[in-house]
């Protein structure tokens, strides 16, 4: 120890201190081991605690679910028996009834006897329809309250009061209904009733006059003729009038209500009910208002055809329009023209009335769908009659007239184009609206494919030239032609069949002689095609439909463009067939020819046979090429026509059969002058007394000979071309001065020379 430095008793302090603190830390120890078994304890105890107490909060957890379960029970118990009051309540509504609609009669009775105040106190029910809807909305609350909390629930009383709140709904939603058609029927008659007061032609027409301007009107006429009778000024009387457009403004009121309620009311059958409560009203009124504006509107020359004296123009226009269209595509042009013209008749009717039926059904139906719904099934019977009437006349039997025809219902039905389209491309549009647009466009391509089929199985006829063909031929021929043509015919007119010149006996199917005018004269074919390309242009959308290569937004000069190729090609085709027509004929037969060329050599006679036959032939394409060049000049379209070159391609065939026919007719006559003037010349230079008698008799013999010569040509060429007839004067004024100047310097020098002979001779 002394060696570490420490003392003895430093060492025992030390070991002292170090032995208290190895006491406390066991005591330290012993406490911590005490602390850990009191937690322990501690620990157990709340654990047994725990267990002691978990039953008690289940309880008491499932005490205020219990409550709580109670509580909201309690609510909904007090919720079904205020609904269930409620109900009840509502049900001395529903049993009342909506106030019933008055009628036209009634009205009209009123207003003759100068009631209106009395009228219009009587009819104040908008606040009793208000009361009434709304309960039928409470009502529909209650039913489906009940079948929320009573729908799975096996309750006597719970099915007893769904039946009966289902009951009374059901009822309730039967009288809207019921007035729902009485008012719009109503409304119908007041509209009838305001027309016929204000003498006009239509209700949208009436709706314009303000009932300011029909009262200053009144009052002016009034002032102006104060002994006239009521209505003598055409507006009737204006306070009826006025008192008739606000009821009728209050009643349209009465019916968005009605219509809003029973569409709420989320059923089927109530959605299908309104429609079609709707439809029936609004279509039966609509066709009667277009009926009426037919009859008054038909053009004095129109003839409805009444089957008998008893039969009045309404049953023969309900006759007319209810043909179907199996026995429309068998009727005969005239028959199928009347059908035409009723059908754009009955088309611009209906459609005039189109944007007035679509806004009524806007206010009406408070949302799109339903209203194009309700304006679809309005017009769906009126297209239908639209739609039977158009595929009739289309698969119709064709004729080159039919074309107009088509043309011209397709000129009224593209007014009505916008409509459909927009109808097809609106997403707000019903099923009904697209289906009926959809069956409306099939119509529209319908009658333009059967125009472009009828007009190209016409053309084709007239380039086959099939104008001596029989019927049976010709309608083979032109049925084979037609790609898929169904199996119908080509049927020409009684007037086509004069102009092309078909043979109605069955086994004649040889060209006819008569085809071409004897007096070499402009062709009915002709002239016909003329007047038919003048109607084609008569029509604006002609281009749009005989052309497939014709597309929308096209300039005016492309448009005029298109026409005038069709029509050039028309009348191509027509002067083709006039050529064919005439170089198929013969002019003459045999008794014609012996009588004529009887005393010259067969050689001679074919000869002027042939010339003659050439003369005519120059002369009827003279004639016909001329009326084509002239009538073109005057078209609507006759700068396109001559921009294609047409114009210039006829002047060059008229100016060359005019060349040929002076040539072919005057070329002998004019051989004969030339003879006669050379004989004449070498009989002069001939010195008489060196000559011998027989020669002397020799040279005047062939004179005489060659004066016979020319003089039988000449009588010859006047038998022959004394029928033919040029009609244009400028074209005949032209002709004579050509053929003076071919002829008279020929004739005029062998005249002379004749006289110097004469004369010399001293001989007649």
């Amino acid at each position: 120890m002394e060696g570490v430095g420490l003392s003895s008793s430093n060492f025992e302090k030390v070991s002292s201190q170090c032995l208290l603190l190895r006491t406390q830390l066991d005591q330290v120890s012993e406490l911590k081991r005490d602390a850990v078994l009191a937690l322990h304890d501690l620990s157990d105890l709340a654990e047994n605690l725990d267990h002691t107490l978990r039953p008690v909060k289940e309880a008491t957890d499932d005490l205020s679910r219990g409550l709580a379960n109670m509580e909201r029970a309690l609510r909904k118990t007090g919720e079904t028996v205020e609904q269930m009051e409620a109900s009840r309540k509502l049900q001395r509504y529903i049993d009342q009834g909506l106030p019933r609609c008055t009628t036209i009669e009634v009205v009209e009775d009123y207003l003759e006897n100068d009631r209106v105040g009395e009228l219009e106190r009587e009819d104040n029910d908008l606040d009793q329809f208000r009361e009434y809807l709304l309960a039928v909305e409470k009502l529909e609350e209650s039913m489906k309250f009940l079948d929320e909390h009573f729908g799975g629930v096996d309750s006597p009383r719970g099915v007893r009061e769904r039946s009966r709140t289902r009951d009374s709904l059901l009822m309730a939603i039967t009288h809207c209904e019921v007035e729902f058609s009485n008012r719009l029927m109503f409304v119908s008659q007041i509209e009838q009733s305001i027309v016929a007061e204000t003498k006009q032609a239509n209700f949208i027409a009436t709706v314009e006059l303000r009932e300011d301007t029909i009262r200053h009107r009144r009052n002016t006429y009034e002032e102006e003729n104060p002994n006239s009778p009521s209505g003598a000024d055409g507006t009737g009387s204006s306070r009826k009038v006025a008192y008739l457009m606000k009821r009728r403004k209050k009643e349209l009121r009465l019916i968005n209500m009605l219509a809003e309620a029973i569409l709420n009311v989320n059923t089927t059958n109530a959605s299908d009910s309104i429609f079609s409560s709707y439809a029936d009203v609004r279509s039966t009124s609509l066709e009667e208002k277009i009926r009426k504006m037919m009859l008054r509107n038909f053009p004095d020359d129109f003839n409805l055809q009444t089957i008998n004296m008893l039969e009045s123009e309404e049953d023969a226009l309900e006759r007319l329009l209810k043909c179907p269209s199996e026995k429309l595509q068998n009727m005969h042009w005239e028959d199928i023209q009347r059908h035409a013209r009723i059908w754009i008749y009955y088309v611009e009717n209906t459609l005039s009335q189109v944007d007035h039926e679509r806004n009524f059904a806007r206010k009406i139906f408070m949302y799109e769908k339903d209203s194009d719904t309700a304006f679809a099934l309005v017009l769906k019977s009126h297209f239908n009659t639209i739609v039977s009437h158009a595929t009739g006349i289309s698969k119709s039997r064709k004729t080159p007239e039919k074309v107009f025809a088509l043309l011209d219902m397709l000129n009224a039905w593209d007014k009505e184009k916008a409509l459909t389209e927009s109808m097809l491309r609106s997403d707000s549009s019903s099923v009904e609206a697209k289906e009926l647009a959809k069956r409306t466009l099939e119509m529209y391509n319908l009658m333009v494919n059967s125009v472009r089929d009828t007009y190209r199985e016409f053309t084709d006829a007239v380039e086959r030239d099939a104008v001596g063909q029989s019927k049976g031929n010709a309608s083979g021929s032109a049925q084979g032609s037609k790609k898929g043509g169904g199996g119908v015919k080509w049927t020409p007119t009684k007037g086509i069949k004069v102009f092309m010149n078909m043979d109605s006996s069955p086994n004649h199917s040889s060209p006819s002689q008569s085809s071409v005018p004897e007096n070499g004269t402009i062709h009915p074919l002709a002239a016909y095609l003329i007047q038919y390309c003048r109607r084609l242009q008569e029509f604006p959308n002609a281009s749009k439909v005989l052309s497939r290569k014709s597309q929308e937004g096209m300039t005016p000069a492309e448009d005029q463009m298109v026409m005038a190729k069709i029509i050039v090609k028309l009348l191509g085709t027509l002067f083709k067939n006039l050529k064919i027509k005439v170089q198929r004929m013969s002019t003459f037969d045999g008794k014609t020819v012996h009588a004529a060329f009887g005393k010259y050599p067969n050689k001679m006679k074919q000869e002027l046979l042939e010339q003659d036959t050439q003369s005519f032939t120059d002369i009827f394409l003279l004639n016909n090429g001329n009326y084509i060049l002239r009538s073109a000049e005057k078209f609507k379209y006759s700068d396109a026509i001559d921009t294609t070159g047409f114009l210039k391609e006829m002047k060059e065939n008229v100016r060359r059969h005019t060349k040929s026919y002076l040539h072919k007719s005057w070329r002998l006559s004019v051989e004969w002058l030339n003879m006669i003037s050379e004989t004449l010349e070498k009989h002069q230079n001939m010195n008489p007394k060196l000559m011998q008698g027989k020669e002397l008799a020799e040279s005047e013999k062939r004179l005489k000979h060659l004066l016979r010569q020319f003089e039988s040509t000449w009588k010859i060429r006047y038998r022959t071309q004394r029928a033919w007839y040029v009609p244009d004067p400028e074209l005949r004024q032209s002709l004579k001065s050509k053929l003076e100047q071919y002829l008279l310097p020929d004739f005029v020098e062998c005249a002379a020379a004749l006289n110097a002979y004469v004369e010399a001779s001293e001989q007649a």
